[in-house]
C-alpha cells in the first residue's frame, strides 16, 4: 500500500516538474535561438546615415493627420513599422492597411512600438485627407501615425531611408503612384530589422512574431 502511495506521489511529481524544467529551459535557452538580424541597406545614390558601419533611418520632418509635426524623435526608444501609401490607391492600400491593423491591435497598448505611413501622393493627401483615411480605417492614431510633407523628402525617405520604391508612375494614362507594398520594421536603435509584404496575411504574422522576438531583445 505505502509502495503505491509512493509510486503515485512520485508520478505526481515528475508531472510538475516537466512544465517547471520546460520553462527554465526556454527562460535560459528559448529567448537565444530566434534572432532578428540587423539588415545595411546601401545604395550609391544616397548619402551614407551609417553609425559604426550600420545604416539608420535619417533624420525627418513631416506633417501628421493632426496638423502635427513629426521627426524622428517622436520614435526615439520605439520599435516602429512603417509602410509607403496614398489615400486614393483602390487596390494594394486599403489591403495593406486592413492587414496593418491586425498589428495595431496586437500592439496598440504597448507603449514601445509604433506605426508610421508615409503618403507618396502628398498634393492630394492633405492633414484632412489623412485624418478621414485613418478614421475610415478606425486607426487609433495613438499607436498609428499618417504623414504628409514634401513629395521630394517623402521619395527620398523611401528610397535612402528604408530603400523601398515610391514614385510617380510615368505612363501617361495612369494616375496612380509606383510604390512598393512591403512594410519595414526598425528597432530603437533605427536600424532596419525585417521587410515584410503588406498584403499579404502570413507576411503580417510573421511581422507580429518577430515585433515580439525584437521586444524581447530590449529586456
Amino acid at each position: 500500500m505505502k509502495k503505491n502511495i509512493f509510486f503515485k506521489v512520485g508520478i505526481l511529481l515528475t508531472v510538475l516538474a516537466v512544465p517547471a524544467f520546460i520553462i527554465l529551459f526556454l527562460h535560459g535557452f528559448g529567448e537565444n535561438k530566434f534572432e532578428i538580424p540587423v539588415m545595411n541597406p546601401a545604395s550609391p545614390d544616397c548619402k551614407s546615415n551609417a553609425v559604426g558601419g550600420t545604416h539608420r533611418v535619417p533624420p525627418f520632418k513631416f506633417t501628421s493627420q493632426d496638423r502635427k509635426e513629426i521627426t524622428e524623435k517622436d520614435f526615439e526608444g520605439k520599435v516602429y513599422i512603417v509602410n509607403f501609401f496614398f489615400a486614393r490607391c483602390p487596390d494594394i492600400c486599403p489591403t495593406m492597411t486592413s492587414e496593418l491593423l491586425r498589428a495595431q491591435e496586437a500592439f496598440k497598448d504597448f507603449p514601445d512600438v509604433k506605426m508610421l505611413s508615409f503618403s507618396v501622393d502628398p498634393a492630394h493627401d492633405s492633414v484632412e485627407v489623412l485624418k478621414s483615411y485613418a478614421e475610415k480605417f478606425e486607426v487609433d492614431t495613438k499607436f498609428w501615425t499618417f504623414v504628409t510633407g514634401s513629395k521630394k523628402e517623402i521619395y527620398n525617405m523611401a528610397r535612402c531611408g528604408y530603400f523601398i520604391s515610391a514614385r510617380e508612375n510615368s505612363s501617361p494614362i495612369a494616375v496612380d503612384f509606383v510604390h512598393s507594398d512591403k512594410v519595414v520594421l526598425i528597432d530603437k536603435e533605427k536600424r532596419i530589422r525585417g521587410y515584410y509584404g503588406g498584403t499579404e496575411r502570413k507576411e503580417i504574422d510573421r511581422l507580429i512574431t518577430e515585433v515580439q522576438i525584437l521586444l524581447r531583445e530590449y529586456k
